[in-house]
This record gives structure tokens, C-alpha cells and sequence, in this order.
């Protein structure tokens, strides 16, 4: 497995307390048949419809991992999604500056 890979089961792994069991459940699926864009994907969606964030995870790791897999130019389930990540991202942000 390659590093983002490894990065995005990190990331997986650090959510699954925050999220629904059936989420998770989707974001493994892909995961697991090595679509991992859409297990990303998955993962933001899920993760900035409750408005969570895990712990101990950078902002910029994950806008990093975004990028790698091209969220900031395609995308799958929804058109919006990077947009929704950044702004999901700068209220996390905000919040561990203040």
C-alpha cells in the first residue's frame, strides 16, 4: 500500500467513532476495491454532514490528500464537495485558533 493510501485508511480509522456505522460501511467498500477517490470522497461527504472532525489529523494533510486524488477537479457523488471540504476545513481551523 502506498503512502496516501496508507494516509487514507489513517483517516478512515481516526472518523469511524464520529460516524454511522452505515457511512463507514460505504467508505470501506470502496476503500477495499482500491477506489480510493471515492472512498474519500465518501469519507468528506460523511464527515461534513455531521460537521465532525476527527482528532489529531492536519487540515493540510487532508487538502493535501484531496488534491492527490483530484477532488479539487473531479469528483463523483457530489459536484460541491470541495467546496464543503474547505469551508468543513476553515471552521476546524478557526476553531483550534481560538
Amino acid at each position: 500500500m502506498y503512502l496516501f493510501e496508507r494516509r487514507l485508511e489513517r483517516y478512515i480509522e481516526a472518523s469511524k467513532a464520529l460516524l454511522a456505522s452505515e457511512g463507514i460501511d460505504e467508505v470501506l467498500h470502496y476503500f477495499r476495491h482500491d477506489e480510493y477517490e471515492m472512498a474519500y470522497e465518501g469519507l468528506l461527504i460523511e464527515l461534513t454532514n455531521i460537521g465532525e472532525y476527527p482528532l489529531n489529523i492536519d487540515f493540510l494533510e487532508w487538502k493535501e490528500l484531496g488534491e492527490h486524488y483530484r477532488l479539487d477537479k473531479e469528483f463523483v457523488f457530489d459536484s460541491f464537495i470541495w467546496e464543503k471540504f474547505i469551508n468543513w476545513g476553515k471552521l476546524y481551523s478557526d476553531k483550534s485558533l481560538s
